[in-house]
C-alpha cells in the first residue's frame, strides 16, 4: 500500500507541474515567444548589428569648414601659403597631398568649388597641351622634376580633372607622370623604384604614399592589371625587408647597398611616425582599386597588421602618436655641432629636446583607419580609434585656425648630409612648423572620412 501511495503522489505532483508550465506558457507575451524562437542565425545578426558612429562636434565640423574655406581663399596664385619648403613654383608632393584633401572634399559633397579650385591651382602648371610647366625662373629644374617619386604624387588629382572636364590635356599629363615612373630607377635587385636618383638602391616609406596609389589607379582606369602584380610585389618588399617583428613598426628607410644610416639590417635605425603614416595610408589609397583576390587580401593583412602595430604606440592621454614613434616623451641633449647647426636656426648651442607630439603623422594615421572603415576593409573598432585620433590632433594641435606641431622635413642622407641619420637626435632636431600641407592635407581628409 505505502508503495501505491507514493506512485500515486508522484503522478498528481507531475500532472500539476505540467499545469503550471501550460499556465506559464499561456501567459507570455508574443515578444517573448519570438525572442525563445529565435535561430542561432537570427540571434547572431543581432548582436553583429553595430552602434551608430560617432558624431564630430558641430563646433568643430563649423570650424573645419570654415578652416578649409580660407586656405583655399588665401592662395590666389601657385604660391600657396600651405607649403613651408621651397618647392613652390613646380610640380611637387606638398602641393599634391594639399589638393588630394581638396579633390576628396569635392567626391564627399559634390561641391563643385572644391574641384574647380583644384583646377585653377593645377591650370598654372599643365598648359593646353598637357606639358608641365616651371613657374621660378630662379631655378633650374623643370616643372615636372624627373627621378624622384615624389613628383608623381600631385599627379592623383589629374584623375578627377579628367573625369571631371573630359580634357585631353589631363589625359597627357597623367600618360606624362606615368612614364616618367617606368623610367625610374630600381634597387639593384630590380623589385623597389629608388626613392630619388640622388638616393639610388634606397626604399623609404614615404614613397609609397606618392606613387603606389596613382599607379593602382592607372591600372584600374586604362585596364592594366599586370601593374598590380609589380605593385604587390613591391609592398612585399617593403614587408619583408622594413618590419621589426619585435616592435611591430616600420623602420623609415632600406638601403640594398651600404650607407652610412643603415643598420647592419641594412634599415635606418628610427621609427618616424609621418612615414608608417605615408606608408599605411598608401594601403588605404591603393586597396581600393586593387582586383579581388588573393594579393588584395594579403595586403589587406598587410595594412591591418602595420595599424595594429602602430596603435600599440599611441598615446592614449593624448589620443596621438610621437614624432618618434616608440620613444614616449623621452627628451636627449640634441649636439648643436652636429645636428642644429645645418637643421634648426631656433637654436645657437648644444639644447635638450623632447620626443613631441606630432600632428602630421597622426593625422595620416587617423585617416588610413577612417578610410578603412568606410571602404568596409577595416572593422568598426579601427574607425573608433581614427575617431579619438582626429579628436586628439584637432584639441591638442588645431588653435587659431592653424594647425601646429608639424616636423616640416625629415629624410635619410644623402653622402654629404651626414647629419641626416635617422637617429632620435636627428627627428628631434628637425624644425617644426605650422599649417605645413604634410600636415594640413591628412588632417582634412581624416575630417572628410568622418564627414
Amino acid at each position: 500500500m505505502k508503495k501505491l501511495f507514493l506512485i500515486f503522489s508522484f503522478l498528481v505532483f507531475a500532472l500539476c507541474s505540467c499545469d503550471f508550465v501550460q499556465s506559464n506558457d499561456s501567459n507570455k507575451t508574443d515578444d517573448e515567444t519570438k525572442e525563445e524562437n529565435k535561430t542561432d542565425d537570427e540571434s547572431k545578426k543581432e548582436e553583429e548589428v553595430e552602434p551608430p558612429l560617432p558624431n564630430l562636434d558641430s563646433t568643430k565640423s563649423n570650424t573645419m569648414n570654415s578652416y578649409i574655406d580660407s586656405l583655399m581663399s588665401n592662395t590666389d596664385s601657385y604660391i600657396p601659403s600651405w607649403n613651408q619648403e621651397g618647392f613652390k613654383g613646380r610640380w611637387n608632393y606638398i602641393d599634391g597631398v594639399f589638393l588630394k584633401s581638396i579633390v576628396d572634399l569635392y567626391n564627399k559633397t559634390n561641391d563643385t568649388k572644391y574641384i574647380n579650385f583644384v583646377k585653377t591651382f593645377v591650370d598654372y602648371y599643365i598648359d593646353e597641351s598637357g606639358n608641365f610647366l616651371n613657374l621660378r625662373t630662379d631655378i633650374t629644374q623643370p616643372g615636372y622634376n624627373f627621378g624622384e617619386l615624389d613628383s608623381v604624387c600631385e599627379s592623383k588629382v589629374l584623375f578627377d580633372l579628367y573625369s571631371y572636364t573630359n580634357e585631353e590635356r589631363y589625359k597627357t599629363a597623367i600618360d606624362y607622370t606615368y612614364n616618367a615612373l617606368s623610367n625610374q630607377l630600381k634597387l639593384d635587385d630590380g623589385i623597389c623604384y629608388a626613392h630619388k636618383t640622388s638616393y639610388s638602391n634606397q626604399v623609404w616609406l614615404d614613397g609609397f604614399y606618392m606613387y603606389a596609389p596613382f599607379v593602382a589607379r592607372y591600372a584600374k582606369v586604362f585596364n592594366h592589371n599586370e601593374i598590380f602584380d609589380s605593385l604587390y610585389n613591391q609592398f612585399k618588399y617593403v614587408r619583408n625587408h622594413m618590419y621589426d617583428e619585435t616592435k611591430k613598426l616600420y623602420y623609415h628607410g632600406y638601403s640594398y647597398t651600404n650607407i652610412f644610416w643603415a643598420n647592419d639590417n641594412k634599415c635606418s635605425s628610427s621609427f618616424w611616425t609621418r612615414s608608417i603614416g605615408w606608408f599605411v595610408s598608401s594601403l588605404a589609397d591603393t586597396i581600393e582599386y586593387y582586383p579581388d583576390g588573393d594579393k588584395k587580401a594579403e595586403l589587406i593583412k598587410i595594412y591591418q597588421e602595420a595599424l595594429d602595430g602602430v596603435l600599440n604606440y599611441l598615446d592614449k592621454s593624448s589620443n596621438m602618436f610621437y614624432q618618434v614613434t616608440d620613444k614616449g616623451n623621452q627628451s636627449k641633449t640634441v649636439s648643436y655641432s652636429k645636428y642644429l647647426k645645418y637643421l634648426n636656426k631656433n637654436y645657437s648651442s648644444d639644447t635638450v629636446l623632447s620626443n613631441y607630439l606630432e600632428s602630421s603623422g597622426s593625422s595620416l594615421i587617423a585617416y588610413s583607419l577612417l578610410k578603412g572603415y568606410n571602404s568596409k576593409v577595416l572593422k568598426r573598432s579601427y574607425y573608433d580609434n581614427g575617431f579619438n585620433i582626429f579628436n586628439g590632433v584637432y584639441d591638442k594641435s588645431f588653435k587659431n585656425n592653424e594647425l601646429g606641431d608639424i616636423c616640416i622635413t625629415a629624410g635619410l642622407g644623402p653622402s654629404d648630409k651626414t647629419y641626416r641619420d635617422g637617429s632620435f637626435d636627428y627627428y628631434l632636431a628637425e624644425p617644426v612648423g605650422k599649417n605645413d600641407a604634410k600636415g594640413v592635407g591628412p588632417f582634412i581628409m581624416a575630417f572628410i572620412e568622418i564627414q
